[in-house]
């Protein structure tokens, strides 16, 4: 099975890495490709360049002792990110049909507002990065096809017969850009939520380094 985790990596942090190390011993990925956004469905604006957000992707997938591997498919394309034809690009590619999408709790409560995003339920299954002490009946309100995919059992995950969307408790996922992004503008340390390499990037190239 390959993951896929799109994202504005802006910048990459332990939130986004650690989960992912949980997610490999869990599933044993195959590998896990990280993609960043070119540019949002949304127009959110990304404070750092999308070169720059490849490169810290990359330094990630070059350092870790896992599995991961950083892929510019969405930066190439220069167009708006759908998630549905990232997939169906990677497919073609690929010729495989067990990509597995991650996303973060946040992401997945707006997955119905997504371009196509029955034929990415139908598509692809999907692990959702879940905080602690959320109850996943906080979901009963979502489309009955969307929450009657959701297990957080392993085995229903692996074995079903319908695409599945499994979660995933990690307290990792508490840590955001945002945060990461005031804090280098504070000028306050940062230790325990982003690798050194990547604050050696950051500082080599002035990132975020203006008010925010």
């Amino acid at each position: 099975m390959i993951g896929l985790l799109g994202g504005s990596f802006d910048p990459i942090h332990f939130g986004h890495i650690k989960p992912l190390f949980e997610l490999s011993e869990i599933f044993n990925f195959e590998e896990i490709r990280l993609i960043p956004t070119y540019k949002s469905p949304t127009n959110k604006a990304f404070l750092a360049s999308a070169e720059h957000r490849y490169n810290m992707v990359s330094i990630i997938s070059a350092s870790n002792a896992n599995n991961f591997s950083a892929d510019d498919i969405e930066i190439k394309n220069q167009g708006i990110s759908y998630t549905f034809e990232t997939i169906k690009i990677l497919k073609k590619q690929l010729k495989r049909e067990d990509l597995c999408l991650i996303m973060g709790l946040d992401v997945f409560l707006n997955i119905e507002t997504w371009y196509n995003y029955r034929k990415i339920l139908s598509e692809v299954n999907i692990v959702v990065i879940n905080r602690p002490g959320f109850d996943l009946k906080n979901t009963e309100n979502m489309n009955f096809e969307i929450f009657s995919r959701i297990t957080s059992n392993k085995i229903d995950f692996l074995s079903g017969e319908k695409r599945q969307i499994f979660f995933h408790e990690s307290s990792s996922c508490e840590i955001s850009s945002t945060k990461i992004r005031h804090i280098i503008e504070r000028g306050e340390s940062l230790e325990g939520l982003i690798p050194g390499a990547i604050m050696s990037y950051i500082e080599r190239h002035k990132i975020y380094m203006e008010k925010i």
